[in-house]
């Protein structure tokens, strides 16, 4: 099951970001290399223009089921960009950030 309200403030995972308390697991740095992005790039998209009006929704991870997800889409720097993100341990976690192939954009 799925919803559309956020499991996490969105506050919250830019002030860990800010302070440096922030993750991207392999795939989602693999991913966003891909589409011309680093690590700062990554930072600058979700603490700078993230906002949850691009709030898609909330799901269960596959790996973690007792774990939940949020899912944005942005366009970041022309790019049509789906990001996966929640917190855990005390840090923020980019799971996911790879292009938004779903065609919401056209």
């Amino acid at each position: 099951m799925s919803g559309t309200k956020a499991t996490y403030r969105l506050e919250d995972i830019k002030a860990l970001i800010r302070r440096g308390r922030w993750f991207a697991t392999d795939t989602a740095l693999g991913t966003a290399l891909a589409l011309g992005f680093d690590d700062e790039d990554i930072q600058d998209c979700i603490v700078n223009q993230l906002a949850d009006t691009h709030l898609y929704k909330t799901m269960p991870s596959r790996d973690m089921p007792n774990r939940w997800q949020d899912v944005y889409r942005i366009t970041y720097e022309g790019q049509n960009v789906y990001l996966k993100l929640q917190i855990s341990y005390g840090r923020a976690g980019v799971v996911s950030f790879k292009e938004d192939e779903s065609g919401r954009f056209l």
